[in-house]
């Protein structure tokens, strides 16, 4: 277990996952570090991961989570541009052991996977 967690932890790449209510469950620290550079605060544990996006953001989260429960999405993924390069952003949902929607983490990588 101790592999897993160092694995996620020094991956580079930021990584955090919300519950099925949108709160921030799980960060690694290149995530605390990427938000403290873009929001001026690193930490969202226990937060909602709304208060990181616009507005029209939100709503397309609150679809994709929906689709995420209702199993017609498993996996969504965009580039963006930033100044210094592109940004990939991989998000997946995870589900209990009896099948129900858990959340969803959210990959993001500094570079194009494209």
């Amino acid at each position: 277990m101790e592999t897993i967690i160092n694995m996620f932890k020094n991956l580079d790449a930021a990584i955090v996952a919300t519950d099925a209510d949108y709160k921030v469950i799980y960060q690694n620290e290149k995530s605390r570090k990427v938000f403290k550079l873009a929001f001026g605060n690193g930490d969202y544990m226990g937060r909602s991961i709304h208060e990181l996006h616009k507005e029209e953001t939100t709503e397309k989260i609150k679809t994709h989570y929906q689709e995420y429960l209702e199993k017609k999405r498993n996996l969504y993924h965009y580039v963006i541009d930033k100044p210094d390069g592109k940004v990939t952003i991989v998000n997946s949902p995870f589900y209990t052991d009896d099948g129900e929607f858990a959340g969803v983490v959210e990959f993001i990588f500094d570079s194009s996977l494209a």
